[in-house]
């Protein structure tokens, strides 16, 4: 795959949660261009350690697109909201690259005066990233001109004094805060991003996150995807592809429906047939998942992952291409497509098992929709592909539910807790 580079990343980033909501997107930039430069004031951070924590000011509210706290945050004055924190800090433990950073977010809202009496890790991170997130909120409020001396009335009590001095003098040498309201900003959160080049493994794990943050719409897409994507890389090795083809065609399955992050939850759960309206929306997703890669991804990788709808007799969507036009990388993310909706179980159909799904992928080879080979080699092997796949559902669910019982007892310990503090 050809390498992709912070910047990009961050670009693909930006735009699959702008299609959930572009507000929080926004900030968390400004919030990142913040505290990279306080981090640089400071002194201490490694270039790594920059981008890394860059990246986590960017994802530091990305809990909210899952609790629905969006507006809340966006306040200048609020109370310790730890239901998209706790969440926020579940996503990066579990599902991105930033693991060792979790606590970060886990804390960003929690006033200084209550964090330093804490034994947590990276709690000045924590307050780092506290001061730059309601620095932005206020100056997006349009007091801008204050917010120094707002931000000094809480000294010692919401913000810690040491990253408000480090605030102070960056803005002194550099004019920080004026330069926010400009559009050139990011381009010093990009060079710290680039200085330290990500690895393909870290790459890889980006990708998953992106995936995964399809969960703010539908679970079931997320699995979906993570079926989709072990079956094809399956087929690819059973065709003899060599490592670097079938990576590719992994990495295509991967991102095949990226863009159902902007298709409405009520379509995306719909119980039962689409209408024909909410067929042509649902559609879309391809589109979607074209304008989220922008350009960033390869060539080959983006044909596979915008083609899985497409049929050999120029029936698909959304181009009508037509068994010529399409690789046999594209045509095997194509039958896996279809082998995962087949298997995979929704709230409005059980899955199907061996014989029914061999039964409709056979009568969809007669009509020249799917590759007759990719039909037989998935046939042929159905009971090991399956086996595998239900190995990697296994696996996927059960961080799920690690999550789900660590989110309850980290509601427990700060959430209900803090809630019994604000009501005294």
């Amino acid at each position: 795959m050809t390498e992709l580079s912070g910047r990009h990343i961050h670009n693909i980033v930006r735009r699959a949660l702008n299609r959930v909501d572009d507000r929080l997107v926004d900030h968390g930039e400004r919030v990142a261009y913040l505290v990279m430069h306080m981090l640089l004031e400071e002194g201490s951070c490694d270039a790594r350690t920059i981008r890394n924590v860059s990246f986590v000011a960017l994802l530091h509210d990305i809990g909210a697109y899952k609790t629905e706290e969006i507006d809340n945050m966006l306040r200048f004055e609020i109370e310790q909201s730890w239901n998209h924190s706790i969440y926020g800090y579940l996503f990066l433990k579990y599902l991105s690259p930033f693991r060792s950073y979790a606590p970060v977010v886990l804390f960003h809202h929690t006033p200084y005066v209550e964090l330093e009496a804490m034994n947590v890790p990276l709690k000045e991170l924590a307050e780092c990233v506290s001061l730059a997130d309601r620095v932005d909120v206020f100056m997006e409020q349009g007091a801008g001109e204050h917010v120094l001396e707002v931000m000094e009335a809480y000294r010692g009590t919401k913000f810690s004094p040491k990253w408000l001095d480090l605030l102070k003098q960056a803005e002194q040498k550099k004019g920080i805060l004026e330069k926010l309201s400009g559009s050139l900003f990011m381009d010093k959160v990009y060079e710290a991003q680039e200085k330290v080049p990500l690895s393909k493994e870290e790459i890889d794990v980006f990708l998953k996150m992106i995936i995964f943050a399809i969960d703010f719409r539908s679970r079931y897409t997320v699995i979906h995807t993570i079926t989709t994507t072990s079956i094809s890389r399956q087929l690819a090795v059973l065709f003899g592809f060599d490592e670097e083809k079938t990576d590719k065609v992994r990495q295509g399955a991967l991102l095949h429906d990226l863009g159902k992050i902007g298709i409405p939850v009520e379509i995306l759960e719909f119980p039962g047939k689409l209408s024909p309206q909410a067929m042509k929306i649902m559609r879309t997703h391809v589109d979607i998942t074209e304008e989220i890669m922008g350009g960033e991804i390869e060539e080959e990788i983006t044909r596979i992952a915008l083609r899985h709808h497409e049929k050999l007799d120029g029936s698909g969507y959304p181009r009508g291409l037509r068994d010529e036009d399409m690789t046999m990388g594209e045509k095997i993310v194509a039958i896996a497509d279809i082998v995962s909706a087949l298997t995979g179980e929704r709230s409005y159909k059980v899955a199907f098992d061996k014989k029914k799904t061999v039964r409709i992928l056979r009568e969809m080879k007669e009509e020249n929709l799917l590759c007759p080979y990719c039909v037989e080699m998935m046939i042929s092997h159905f009971d090991e592909i399956m086996r595998q796949v239900g190995k990697t559902g296994n696996h996927i669910l059960n961080i799920y539910n690690i999550m789900q019982l660590e989110y309850e007892e980290l509601a427990r310990q700060y959430a209900y807790k803090g809630r019994d503090t604000n009501e005294t």
